[in-house]
């Protein structure tokens, strides 16, 4: 990214030479160019250098890995300025487990783990301040309580067994735009922000506090009543939910939300009214006395109930003998087809994952081994069954340790059952 100011300066240190000051971190290595002449230096927080031609040069600054650049127009004898700011880069490892801890890395190197709140409480995040995560707020709008996700950019880097994933707060070479925000091929292009409903939908499809969610329908019947609601209104996805998956493991460094967060669930009967967050301080947390605690009260930057009251389906995908298969346009949502078959996920608890090798999907993940418990590698289940298309994710109001965050499930695209409900995402 780059910032550029001019003002008028005494014509270079010689009178002679037009001028451009380059404010940048203090060891970067920068060139600057116009493609025929080359410059070079090293900034102690800044670095001047003097031009000898007109025209376009390009002013790239490298440190520790990282890059930043920008392009200065020189047209007449002045001193020029420009301010280059390095992308600030998240990001953690696993090694493949058992164990269900990833290790921090890049800018997050030195990060402490965050610590939710309890019973309505206090947390803290060192997240709380860093893009995209400090922009994740609440908006009412048109389908009611949303959550704001900014833009960011990610990448998924697999070598052996060991997992990497990488959030960066700007673009950067090698790395795209985060999968709900993508280009989806509907018209818009990328999106700056997307929203998910705060709370799951109610009996009128929308994001509400105060009233139970709304159970017992097909995938196709919310699909076809939340887009109902407006253009811009969609159920929420595939491409949505692993956004905030993405979100959610760089900040917490974990699979295994029930333990850092809460366990969630409900009262092992039946749903309950929504809007039990409403009185949280912080975003994250559950409201219950202790993590170890089943009923209903976990929420994740402000998104309530990912694995409590009810399921949320889950479109933009479906199963088929072909293994699953994504699609990008809800335009196109459906639960037997318009799809781009990315891989074949194994049945029960996931001890690998894979990505995705078709391209414009690589940031779809899913898991290719199935070896785990509710305590190691990625704690909750992940089902598979070729002849049951639509798939849900999260827990419900049952209580149990393998209906986390990561849980996905399958039925038939004529089942409905009282433990699945559904939620509604805007994309602008």
């Amino acid at each position: 990214m780059a910032i550029i100011n001019y003002f008028p300066g005494g014509g270079g240190a010689k009178g002679y030479f037009p001028q451009i000051v380059v404010t940048v971190d203090t060891g970067s290595v920068i060139t600057c160019t116009d493609g025929t002449k080359t410059l070079t230096g090293t900034s102690t927080g800044s670095y001047t250098f003097e031009i000898p031609n007109y025209g376009t040069w390009t002013v790239t600054a490298t440190l520790s890995g990282n890059t930043a650049s920008g392009t200065v127009i020189v047209d007449t004898v002045k001193q020029y300025t420009i301010t280059l700011i390095y992308a600030k880069i998240y990001g953690i490892s696993w090694s493949g487990g058992p164990s269900t801890a990833w290790t921090r890395t890049d800018d997050a190197a030195g990060f402490s783990d965050p610590v939710p709140a309890l019973s309505n409480g206090n947390g803290s995040s060192p997240f709380d301040n860093c893009y995209p995560w400090n922009g994740m707020v609440k908006e009412s709008r048109t389908g009611g309580v949303m959550v704001k996700i900014p833009k960011f950019w990610f990448k998924w880097t697999k070598s052996g067994s060991t997992l990497k994933l990488q959030i960066a707060d700007k673009a950067v070479d090698g790395f795209s735009v985060s999968p709900a925000h993508m280009d989806r091929g509907d018209g818009k292009g990328e999106r700056d922000y997307v929203y998910v409903g705060r709370y799951h939908c109610n009996s009128s499809y929308l994001s509400a506090t105060g009233s139970s969610p709304i159970a017992s329908i097909t995938r196709a019947s919310a699909r076809s009543s939340i887009h109902a609601k407006g253009s811009t209104i969609w159920q929420m996805d595939y491409a949505m939910r692993l956004t905030i998956w993405m979100l959610m493991l760089v900040e917490f460094a974990d699979n295994d939300f029930q333990a850092k967060i809460g366990y969630g669930c409900g009262n092992n009967s039946a749903v309950g009214a929504m809007g039990y967050t409403d009185s949280m301080t912080y975003h994250t947390g559950t409201t219950q006395s202790a993590r170890t605690t089943y009923g209903l009260g976990t929420q994740y930057r402000y998104i309530e109930g990912l694995w409590d009251n009810v399921r949320d389906w889950m479109d933009g995908c479906y199963y088929s003998s072909s293994g699953m298969s994504v699609i990008k346009n809800p335009a196109n949502f459906s639960d037997t087809a318009n799809g781009t078959v990315i891989g074949t996920p194994t049945s029960g608890y996931p001890s690998a994952m894979s990505l995705s090798s078709v391209s414009g999907f690589e940031w779809c993940i899913y898991p290719t081994t199935s070896s785990g418990s509710t305590t190691t590698y990625f704690p909750d289940n992940w089902n598979f069954y070729a002849s049951s298309p639509c798939l849900y994710a999260g827990g419900c109001f049952y209580q149990d340790l393998n209906y986390g965050a990561f849980y996905v499930g399958y039925v038939g695209a004529s089942d409905a059952d009282v433990s699945i409900g559904c939620r509604l995402q805007e994309l602008p």
